[in-house]
C-alpha cells in the first residue's frame, strides 16, 4: 500500500469518518451496549483516520509540541509524520517519561509539582487512545463533572455552584485531595477503567513507565512509577477523570437514601428533591459539595473520604479541606465566592468575584513584564501587556468584577506611568513632553466595537514591513464588561451528534478570542474553507482571506475563521498561487 503525503492528505474527510465512529460509540455507551463499544474502539484504533489525525494532533496543534520528551525530538517533518501515523499501534510499551518541575498556581498549592513529559511517539499513541475512550466516558460521566472535558469549562463550575447556592445560605465542604495525580492506585483505575485487553495492557504501559529527569543520553537516575497518572500526559486528564468518576452520585445516594432517615428530616420529599439539596461541582480534582445542615456536611466529608480510599487510593488533605457556611465566602478556581443576605427582603445573594490570590497574582505579573522590559519600546510592551490583561479579565468576567477590574487599573496606570516616566532622552526631559508622547491627548480609542476617550491610555508606534507606522494602545481591564455565563446543558456532550447546540455555545463560550468568537458566529460556526462545524476540540484560528503579502487589509471583513489545518493547507496554497477577485481558495482545498 502506498503512503499517501501529509501535504495531500483531505483532513475534512479523515474528521468526518472519524467522528461517525465516535458517536457510534458514544450512543452505544448511552445505550449500555458494551461489546458493541469495544468493537468500534478496536476500529477507531486500528484505522488510519485515527491515527493521521492523533499524529497531527500531538505535532501541529497541541501547545506543548514542541517540549522534547527524554529522546531530545520535539520537531517531526512531514515525511516522519506520515512514518509514525502508519507504524502507530497500541503495542503494550512505553518509553521512559522525562520529569521536570513547576510552581503550583492556587490558594491552596504551594511548591513545586511534578510534570511528565512523554516521547512524540507515547504522545501519539496517547491521543489514539484517548480517540477511542473518551465518546464511552462522556456518555457516562456526571453531569457536575466540568474538568477537561471537551465543551466544559471552569465557569461552568462555577455557574454550577452559583446555581446550588442561589437565594439560601449552605455549608460548604470545601475538598483538597492529597496528590491526587500522583497517588491513584493504578490497580482500581484499571478495574473501573474495564476496558479491552489491548488498551489495558497499553495503559498500564503508561502507568509504569519509568521516570527520569533529564534525557537518556545523560546520566540520570531512572525511578519506578508505582502509583499515581503522570501529570502531562494527553490521557492523564481522562484517567484522572475515570477514578473519581462516581463520587456525586454516591454522595447523594447516600444522603437521599440513608442519612435523610438518620437525621430525622420529614419524608414527605421524595428522592428527587432529596438528592437536589446537595449541591455539587468538580473540576478535576477540585470539587465542592454544599449541604443545608453542617451535620449534613460533616456526614459528608466522612463518606467522601472512605469513597476516594475505597475507589481510588485516595485520600482527602486534612490541612487544606475544610468545612465553612457560604456566608463567609470561600474560593474555588480562583473566584471568592460568598452568600450575602440583604436587608430588605431578608434573602440569600451569591456574589462571585476575583479572589484576593488572583489579583495578586495579576498584578505581579504585570510588574514582573514591566521591570524586564525598561528598555522596549511601548509598542512592545503593549504587546506583552494587552494579552494578559485582557485574557486576565476574559476568565473573570463572568462575575461582579467591575469594581476590581478598576482597581486594577489603577495598579496597572501607577506601574506603567513610572515605566514611562523613567525613559528620558536628550529631546524628552519633561514629565510633560513624555506626556504627550506616551499618553497623548484627546485620542478616541475603539475596543470591541465600543469607543472610548481617555488622556491617559499607553499608546505605542512603529513601522511596518512597507515603512508605514502602526500604533497600538493598552486597553483597559474595565473595558471588559461583566456578563452571566450559561451553564452546559445536562450531559451534552460534542459527540452527541446536536451541532446546532455546539455551534451556537462555541460562539460564545468557546475560550477563543474577541475576534475569533465573532467570526464563528458570522459563519454560523462552521470553517470557512472546508464548511464543517466547529466543535470544541477543534482548534480555530482568524486567517486573512487575501494575505496580508497579496496586499491584503489587516481588517475585519478580510477575516475568517478557519481550522488550523485549513489554515495551514489555504496558506501554503497563497505562497504558491496568485490571489485574484475570480480565485476560490476553497475550490483547491476541497
Amino acid at each position: 500500500m502506498s503512503k499517501l503525503a501529509w501535504k495531500e492528505i483531505d483532513w475534512t474527510l479523515v474528521q468526518k469518518r472519524l467522528s461517525r465512529q465516535q458517536r457510534r460509540v458514544y450512543k452505544a455507551s448511552m445505550e449500555g451496549k458494551r461489546q458493541t463499544v469495544r468493537a468500534i474502539q478496536r476500529r477507531i484504533i486500528g484505522s488510519l483516520d485515527a491515527k493521521l489525525l492523533a499524529v497531527r494532533r500531538v505535532t501541529t496543534e497541541n501547545q506543548g509540541r514542541n517540549t522534547p520528551g527524554v529522546d531530545g525530538v520535539k520537531v517531526l517533518s512531514h515525511e516522519k509524520k506520515i512514518e509514525l501515523a502508519y507504524g502507530l499501534r497500541l503495542d503494550g510499551k512505553s518509553k521512559a517519561i522525562r520529569r521536570v518541575y513547576i510552581p503550583r498556581v492556587g490558594a491552596k498549592k504551594k511548591g513545586l509539582r511534578p510534570l511528565g513529559i512523554t516521547t512524540i511517539e507515547d504522545r501519539a499513541k496517547q491521543m489514539l487512545a484517548k480517540l477511542a475512550l473518551e465518546p464511552e466516558w462522556e456518555a457516562i460521566f456526571e453531569s457536575n463533572s466540568y474538568g477537561f472535558r471537551p465543551g466544559r469549562s471552569c465557569h461552568d463550575a462555577i455557574a454550577a455552584l452559583f446555581l446550588s447556592l442561589r437565594g439560601k445560605s449552605r455549608f460548604v465542604l470545601d475538598a483538597d485531595i492529597h496528590k491526587c495525580f500522583d497517588e491513584i492506585d493504578h490497580d482500581k483505575l484499571i478495574i473501573k477503567l474495564n476496558t479491552f485487553d489491548q488498551m489495558e495492557n497499553q495503559i498500564k504501559a503508561w502507568l509504569k513507565a519509568d521516570i527520569m529527569v533529564g534525557f537518556e543520553n545523560e546520566s540520570n537516575e531512572v525511578t519506578k512509577a508505582l502509583e499515581g497518572t503522570p501529570q502531562g500526559g494527553i490521557i492523564s486528564p481522562l484517567l484522572a477523570n475515570i477514578a473519581l468518576h462516581g463520587l456525586e452520585d454516591h454522595v447523594k445516594d447516600w444522603y437521599a437514601n440513608s442519612w435523610y432517615s438518620i437525621a430525622g428530616y420529614p419524608s414527605s420529599k421524595g428522592k428527587r428533591d432529596r438528592k437536589r439539596a446537595i449541591g455539587f461541582s468538580r473540576y478535576a480534582d477540585d470539587f465542592v459539595f454544599t449541604a443545608p445542615n453542617h451535620a449534613d456536611i460533616v456526614e459528608i466529608e466522612k463518606v467522601v473520604d472512605k469513597w476516594l480510599v475505597e475507589e481510588a487510593g485516595l485520600q482527602l488533605s486534612k490541612a487544606k479541606t475544610r468545612i465553612v457556611n457560604s456566608t463567609s465566602g470561600f474560593e474555588f478556581l480562583g473566584f471568592q465566592i460568598i452568600s450575602i443576605r440583604t436587608e430588605q427582603k431578608g434573602e440569600y445573594k451569591v456574589k462571585i468575584r476575583p479572589s484576593k490570590e488572583s489579583k495578586t497574582r495579576i498584578i505581579q505579573c504585570i510588574r514582573k513584564i514591566i521591570q524586564e522590559n525598561k528598555s522596549a519600546s511601548s509598542y512592545a510592551l503593549i504587546a506583552f501587556l494587552s494579552s494578559r490583561i485582557i485574557g486576565w479579565a476574559n476568565y473573570f468576567r463572568f462575575g461582579e468584577c467591575q469594581k476590581d477590574f478598576s482597581k486594577i487599573d489603577y495598579i496597572i496606570f501607577k506601574q506603567i506611568r513610572a515605566w514611562v516616566f523613567r525613559r528620558k532622552s536628550k529631546g524628552l526631559r519633561s514629565r510633560q513632553k513624555l506626556k504627550e508622547k506616551y499618553f497623548p491627548n484627546g485620542n478616541t480609542y475603539t475596543f470591541r466595537g465600543n469607543q472610548y476617550q481617555n488622556n491617559w491610555i499607553l499608546t505605542g508606534r512603529t513601522p511596518d514591513k512597507e515603512g508605514n507606522i502602526k500604533q497600538n494602545f493598552l486597553p483597559k481591564m474595565s473595558w471588559v464588561s461583566s456578563t452571566q455565563h450559561i451553564k452546559i446543558k445536562g450531559n451534552a456532550s460534542p459527540y452527541d451528534g446536536n451541532h446546532l447546540y455546539w455551534a451556537k455555545r462555541t460562539s460564545k463560550y468557546s475560550g477563543f478570542s474577541n475576534k475569533v468568537n465573532k467570526l464563528i458566529k458570522i459563519q454560523n460556526g462552521c470553517c470557512g474553507i472546508c464548511g464543517v462545524p466547529f466543535t470544541p476540540m477543534d482548534v480555530i484560528e482568524a486567517d486573512h482571506i487575501i494575505p496580508r503579502s497579496k496586499g491584503g487589509p489587516d481588517k475585519f471583513s478580510n477575516l475568517q475563521a478557519l481550522h488550523k489545518h485549513c489554515h495551514i493547507q489555504k496558506s501554503r496554497i497563497d505562497q504558491n498561487v496568485s490571489i485574484n477577485d475570480d480565485f476560490d481558495v476553497s475550490q483547491i482545498i476541497k
